[in-house]
């Protein structure tokens, strides 16, 4: 009759990790052959998307906020849990954070950001400074966001970019766009981007073709 040893040594060689090491328990015995079995394979297989998670995680840079959905609308939060079940992975899906300062803007980004991580989508966090240099660059950073499902870009107009910046941000950001999502994060108005630029026709283009497959989130 075979033993934990004997069933943690052919996991071994299954590559069945958490078996293998102990992590997942053996022992229990109060339930049928194929539930005992499906429960063992389905808590090898929630460990690994839960280490998987961490690891994403890890690598996004995301920020350490917790949003606070203590005082959210009734309408936000249908469209918070809407957003919850988007895959990332597969789906772009561009989202609008605007609000003042203080406002939870880039918490509530990472929220988001968090949940699609933790449902197999990889994340990174920017800023408008950060992307414009990784776009310059065209290395480190900016490779990560490539290989990235999703780009949380915060500090968005924050200030007023010079108009070689801003040129270099609609690019970098068409470019990028085009194969992922990106949640935008910022405290100007939407009737303020056109100003944003010397150049009006690219700020008042880069607004339009950003919001025309956005989801617009108000926070204040």
């Amino acid at each position: 009759m075979a033993d934990i040893a004997d069933i943690q040594e052919l996991a071994r060689e299954l590559f069945l990790m958490n078996v293998a090491n102990g992590v997942i328990d053996l022992n229990d015995e109060t339930v049928s052959n194929k539930d005992y079995l499906f429960s063992v394979l389905k808590q090898e297989l929630d460990l690994r998307a839960k280490r998987k998670a961490d690891q994403l995680y890890k690598g996004s840079g995301l920020p350490k906020k917790v949003f606070d959905e203590s005082r959210i609308t009734a309408g936000l939060r249908w469209q918070l849990e809407e957003l919850k079940k988007t895959d990332f992975h597969s789906t772009r899906q561009n989202v609008v954070i605007v609000g003042d300062c203080a406002t939870g803007k880039t918490s509530l980004a990472v929220q988001l950001a968090r949940d699609a991580i933790r449902s197999g989508a990889s994340a990174v966090y920017t800023t408008e400074e950060g992307l414009v240099a990784a776009a310059r660059q065209q290395k480190g950073h900016w490779n990560k966001m490539l290989k990235s499902d999703l780009i949380v870009l915060d500090e968005l107009f924050y200030i007023k970019p010079s108009d070689e910046n801003m040129q270099l941000l609609y690019k970098a950001v068409m470019f990028l766009n085009e194969a992922r999502s990106i949640i935008f994060v910022t405290n100007r108005p939407l009737s303020e981007w056109e100003s944003m630029g010397v150049d009006r026709h690219t700020a008042a283009t880069f607004r339009q073709r950003i919001m025309s497959e956005a989801q617009l989130i108000h926070l204040g």
